[in-house]
């Protein structure tokens, strides 16, 4: 027995030094102090990180005389009242000075150890090197800081992309438009079209990189403004209905008759968001069609709760693919992406700028049966009638802008010409410089009713140039209204442009119909309501341009003689037959609309798609479009059936006009 005690008894004294060895070699500094603070106890750990001596800290060096300046107040202000309070004090952050001088930064914890009687015996002091941690924060503080200098950068590189690719193309697109209304073969159409898809397909590429880019800047919010969400709806639709015409699908919304008239909201984003999601279900859809919804949740005084719903009849997607779908640059498959083409940006943006709405948007498909996109939206209603539409309700005048002098400042030559051919289709009278410094000077000594001014511009630009002539001693140019004209990203949000003293604004490349009511609006020179009767119509040459923007007729009679194969005789009796026909079917197209009665209009749309294609009557179907669009909706408004109305009339009379005059030279 003694032996085997005599073999216990060694084992204990290299279990005491192990323990004192991990005291003095722990990866963390230890000290313990006395209640007044002098140091009683120090390990081997903190004597290396700092360089001091344990001779010189236990021959009553107090724990404070280690702290920087900033540290000894810290002590004395918040650590020693808090010990003393609370017994303990927890991830405390200080600098610790070492015997060079250098601050050893430290994360502290520290223990009060108390007697029986509750009386302060010692304070037991743990201390982290926190030297590799800080070095982490401030790298990790500089990569934050190129990160965010990486994105200015990148957005500067946008804007400055978005101003030299827009504006190329702004005059490509406008151009594009201008030839359609001259004079081209068959072959020339043709190509002109594959100009007008191309160019199109660019300008939503680039719309769509510089939508991303400006919401993961942070950089857009929600503005709130009175507007119609049927005629937004209507809108939408009708922007469409070219292509779904095209495919032959189906294209129809369906909205709730409780949804209030005018609600209070962002149109332009929810327009974004509706467009984006109609665009890509026609897109994805070869048979059947594509159906929008709104329902009317609940209601709770003036806010409205709305169930929006896109759906199709389309491909679908797979059910693991479900999620994918909303990454940016991501498509369902790579085969789809091959077939249909797109950036894959599209869901993506729609799903942030439903989150931006504080919503969710949802998706629901089975593969060859279609996809189902909802989210629902709270907005506020406001009183009837006092809703702005999106879109004016009333139509403005063909020659509401004829004899209007405005000063255009634009310093892209491109531009200025195609504004000028416009201007030249709309009677306007204009002048042109170059930078805002000579505007001002043109202003003083012209009479002019209406300013065009581009943003960015040498030598004094638009923002410069519009404090100026509002600083003017002139009352009349104080006042004269501007509108903005940019390409640039650096114009996030419209209001931006507006509070700065603009009148109005528009980006490029720009609608021509869009510029042409903003002048008119901002002119004074709308019309309240569309005239009761179509003026007499002039007979004209096919594809010769026309004197108005909107209403103008637009038909080819080059298929008609293709088809009398070179027989004038042939060709009457065609033109002849043709304008019946028409003249039949607008009677029956005329009162649908005025009953409201979409499926007489269905069938009297479809008598007529034959001469609609041999003539080329792509205003006609135009018009038609839009009125049946209108049939779709719930309870449409009687002013712009009243208009739809007006513009078959016009359109329908031109085109029997022309084909008459085309029968009566064929005769013998």
């Amino acid at each position: 027995m003694m032996e085997g005690r005599a073999d216990t008894e060694p084992e204990k004294e290299p279990s005491e030094d192990s323990a004192e060895e991990l005291y003095e070699n722990a990866p963390c500094g230890y000290l313990s102090t006395s209640p007044d603070g002098r140091i009683l106890k120090v390990n081997q750990t903190f004597l290396t990180w700092t360089g001091h001596s344990r001779e010189a800290l236990l021959g009553g060096k107090r724990f404070w005389e280690l702290l920087t300046v900033a540290g000894r107040i810290f002590h004395e202000t918040h650590y020693a009242p808090l010990l003393q309070m609370q017994g303990f004090v927890q991830e405390l952050s200080l600098d610790i000075v070492c015997a060079d001088g250098r601050p050893l930064p430290a994360l502290i914890n520290s223990v009060q150890k108390r007697d029986a009687l509750g009386r302060p015996r010692f304070v037991r002091t743990t201390l982290f090197n926190m030297t590799e941690r800080k070095r982490y924060e401030r790298e990790l503080l500089m990569a934050r800081r190129k990160a965010e200098q990486l994105a200015q950068s990148k957005s500067a590189l946008l804007a400055t992309l978005s101003h030299e690719i827009r504006n190329p193309l702004n005059a490509i697109t406008a151009a594009t438009r201008l030839l359609g209304m001259t004079t081209l073969s068959d072959k020339q159409s043709k190509y002109l079209r594959i100009l007008g898809s191309a160019s199109g397909n660019l300008l939503a590429l680039v719309n769509d990189i510089l939508d991303w880019s400006k919401i993961e800047a942070g950089k857009l919010s929600l503005e709130q403004r009175e507007f119609s969400l049927r005629e937004l709806l209507g809108d939408i639709l009708n922007g469409q209905a070219a292509r779904a015409e095209e495919k032959r699908l189906r294209l129809q919304m369906e909205i709730d008759e409780r949804v209030p008239a005018g609600l209070l909201g962002d149109p332009v984003k929810l327009g974004q968001i509706l467009t984006n999601l109609v665009s890509n279900a026609l897109k994805f859809t070869e048979k059947g069609g594509v159906t929008v919804s709104v329902a009317l949740r609940s209601r709770d005084g003036d806010a409205c709760d709305l169930a929006f719903q896109v759906r199709d009849t389309g491909i679908g997607i797979p059910p693991d693919r479900l999620a994918a779908i909303f990454e940016e640059y991501t498509q369902a498959n790579y085969d789809i992406g091959m077939k249909y083409g797109g950036t894959g940006l599209g869901l993506s943006i729609s799903r942030k700028l439903v989150a931006l709405h504080g919503s969710k948007m949802v998706v629901e498909s089975e593969v060859g049966r279609g996809t189902c996109f909802s989210f629902d939206l709270r907005l506020k209603a406001v009183a009837e009638g006092a809703a702005a539409g999106t879109a004016p309700s009333s139509a403005a005048s063909p020659q509401a802008l004829r004899g209007l002098k405005v000063l255009v400042v634009e310093d892209n030559e491109v531009n200025t010409y195609v504004l000028a051919r416009w201007f030249e289709h709309w009677g306007v009278s204009f002048d042109a410089v170059r930078n805002g410094r000579e505007a001002v000077e043109r202003l003083r000594q012209g009479s002019y009713e209406l300013v065009l001014m581009d943003l960015h511009m040498p030598v004094l630009d638009g923002y410069d140039a519009l404090k100026v002539i509002r600083r003017l001693p002139d009352e009349r140019l104080r006042q004269i209204p501007i509108i903005a004209i940019s390409a640039s990203t650096r114009v996030w949000e419209e209001s931006q442009v507006l509070s700065a003293g603009f009148t109005d604004f528009i980006g490029k490349p720009f609608d021509e119909a869009v510029l042409f009511r903003k002048m008119a609006r901002c002119t004074s020179r709308e019309v309240p309501e569309a005239p009761a009767q179509p003026p007499e119509a002039a007979p004209r040459a096919p594809g010769a341009a026309a004197d108005a923007l909107v209403l103008a007729p637009d038909f080819s009679f080059t298929k008609l003689r293709q088809w009398g194969a070179g027989d004038p005789q042939a060709s009457a009796a065609l033109a002849r037959s043709s304008a019946q026909a028409l003249e039949q079917a607008r009677l029956t197209l005329t009162a649908a609309l005025k009953k409201g009665a979409p499926d007489e209009y269905e069938r009297a749309f479809e008598s007529i798609t034959g001469p609609l294609h041999l003539l080329e009557a792509h205003g006609l179907a135009a018009a038609l479009r839009r009125a049946r669009a209108l049939l779709a909706g719930t309870a449409p408004d009687a002013t712009r059936l009243q208009a739809a109305v007006f513009a078959i009339d016009w359109e329908v009379e031109s085109l029997v006009g022309a084909l008459v005059t085309l029968a009566s030279e064929a005769a013998p």
